[in-house]
């Protein structure tokens, strides 16, 4: 492993100790391009709004028709990004990990930027998205390659910078695995076993997926309690039975999509309420299972940011908090959720 980095947590502006983290959103986006995901409109009122600006005039539109509004897929303007983090940062917030990653266009000199301006911690990712987003090269590409880069992204710096990664993923998944993704899977546990840096997965949109993915890294010999499996109320929804399996396997769970509670037609999939997500994580720590639970928003949508009408990285902070108290949440428990998972989770330690 990394040796300098044993036992600290690596962000863009330099390694910090664990305890000096706080309050952290374990999934973000701030810099991000999801057109990956674009999806042409097909009838007239689509075709005339899909590369229209985001507007309150246009904002129910988007929600419905999320993969179809150009503009909303995208954000790269550092004083629209510098003030939502501020927001996030008056309610106490202090850390993020962001997961934009090579397929939905990582910036990790941005990410410094934003870092310097408002004094956020974040941990940047590194690895590949689903394979949809993939380079043209990508069939071309070894385990041993894609090893190679995600290394380099933790020890010297991503994307022409010197900006250095803390965070292997969001390592993208299908429903099924498509064999490049696979290879990103296994370079990806293996930079982790050279580096000791800690995995985020996105499973495929299948309840199967998450635990199928964990035996994927266990063959690689990645230990789960080093892994954070993201959107996972999303795959399991009301299934708290595969809750307790997951986490039972020493996996960190991902409840990172609060506040996105719209339909994706392409998909023909709703996002599950805030209100599923709170009395899921409410019976979990009811449970005994509060040190296996993090959160977060996913904001990777114009729409998502209050700027443009969304809730933004404040949104758990600010609504969300008071409604789980009021579920029988206690400030122990929350305090393990924000802090003391992600600062366990998010720290290099030796593989074995």
């Amino acid at each position: 492993m990394i040796e300098a980095l044993r036992g600290k947590i690596q962000t863009v502006t330099g390694p910090i100790a664990p305890e000096d983290l706080g309050v952290t959103l374990i999934h973000e986006h701030l810099y991000f391009d999801l057109t990956c995901y674009y999806q042409p409109p097909q009838d007239e009122k689509g075709k005339r709004l899909t590369d229209r600006e985001l507007s309150l005039s246009t904002l129910g539109w988007v929600r419905n028709n999320t993969m179809s509004s150009w503009p909303n897929l995208r954000s790269y303007d550092d004083d629209v990004i510098a003030s939502e983090v501020e927001l996030y940062m008056d309610l106490g917030g202090r850390a993020m990990v962001d997961c934009t990653i090579n397929g939905i266009e990582p910036n990790p000199a941005g990410l410094r930027r934003i870092s310097e301006r408002t004094g956020l911690h974040v941990i940047a990712g590194s690895g590949y998205y689903i394979y949809p987003s993939h380079p043209p090269d990508m069939a071309s590409k070894t385990i041993e390659n894609i090893q190679e880069e995600i290394v380099g992204d933790l020890t010297r710096g991503g994307h022409g910078t010197d900006v250095l990664s803390g965070l292997i993923g969001e390592l993208g998944a299908s429903w099924p695995l498509h064999p490049d993704e696979e290879k990103t899977f296994r370079a990806g546990a293996r930079a982790h076993l050279e580096t000791g840096a800690p995995i985020s997965v996105h499973p495929g949109h299948d309840p199967d997926s998450p635990l199928s993915l964990i035996e994927l890294l266990k063959e690689e010999g990645v230990q789960p309690d080093r892994v954070i499996m993201s959107h996972i109320e999303n795959r399991y929804r009301e299934d708290m039975d595969r809750y307790k399996r997951l986490a039972d396997t020493g996996c960190m769970l991902g409840f990172d999509t609060y506040g996105r509670e719209m339909y994706f037609a392409g998909a023909g999939r709703q996002h599950p309420p805030d209100d599923l997500r709170n009395h899921i994580i409410a019976t979990l720590v009811a449970d005994g299972y509060a040190g296996s639970v993090t959160a977060a928003q996913d904001c990777c949508f114009q729409c998502d940011l209050v700027t443009y009408g969304g809730n933004g990285y404040g949104h758990i902070l600010e609504n969300i908090v008071p409604r789980l108290k009021n579920l029988g949440v206690d400030d122990k428990a929350l305090h393990q959720i924000f802090v003391e998972n992600p600062k366990r989770v998010l720290t290099f330690r030796d593989p074995s």
